[in-house]
């Protein structure tokens, strides 16, 4: 299977529903993207970025599909552990890994050379990811891998799919993405607006308004000027 194909099932997988969690009646994200179509994921903008006149803030979002599709691989090891997590329907690995069955760890663990770098969720720290992820970074016969679960449910503490194994690239250690970051801090985003890249941007309520960056910087000297006048 295809990356964006697999990623494409994560994202659609149905990981339930509970009468006490907040996803109502069809707000969980599995039931939002069970609507969309492939095409519809890759029309996405890999970053996109709001604005709240409000407040004066942008609030940047990035596509957790094409920052899983354009890098990550799968290779004859994914494939095999992608198997075995498909087959078995467990989490019961004893093991330093999230969402992964018994079987398919012990045959990493038996094949090959494994290197638990981390495991690490989204949700613990800043994100501008569209979703949150749940996984772990290895070093598997020498090369990076990433065992990851989307998070399609309502609430962080549970909903997450099964983990999927990817292969990544060779131009870092433990980074998903070779460029698109997943959290930029507000001088990172004004770098951006300082360089020329954002050149507009829409409002965070209403999507038929969109604000120039002198009007946006406008509205932040106001906001500014009000702070300071008691």
């Amino acid at each position: 299977m295809e990356t964006k194909q697999l990623v494409y099932k994560m994202l659609t997988e149905n990981t339930g529903k509970h009468f006490l969690d907040s996803g109502g009646t069809d707000g969980r994200m599995w039931q939002r993207n069970q609507r969309k179509t492939m095409q519809d994921f890759e029309d996405e903008d890999e970053e996109s970025y709001v604005f709240d006149y409000r407040y004066g803030d942008i609030e940047r979002t990035v596509s957790v599909f094409h920052f899983l599709t354009n890098n990550l691989e799968i290779d004859d090891i994914c494939e095999e552990f992608n198997r075995l997590q498909d087959e078995n329907d467990n989490w019961d690995a004893v093991c330093n890994l999230y969402g992964v069955s018994t079987e398919a760890y012990e045959m990493l663990d038996e094949l090959h050379d494994i290197e638990i770098e981390r495991t690490w969720n989204t949700y613990n720290g800043d994100s501008d990811l569209s979703q949150i992820l749940q996984g772990s970074n290895l070093i598997i016969d020498g090369e990076y891998y990433h065992i990851i679960q989307i998070h399609n449910g309502a609430d962080a503490r549970g909903g997450y799919t099964h983990a999927r194994m990817f292969k990544g690239g060779d131009y870092c250690d433990g980074m998903i993405h070779e460029y698109l970051r997943e959290y930029m801090d507000r001088c990172e985003i004004q770098e951006y607006i300082d360089e020329g890249y954002l050149t507009d941007i829409k409002d965070i309520d209403d999507e038929s308004i969109t604000y120039t960056i002198k009007e946006i910087l406008k509205r932040c000297e106001e906001l500014k000027s009000d702070c300071s006048h008691p």
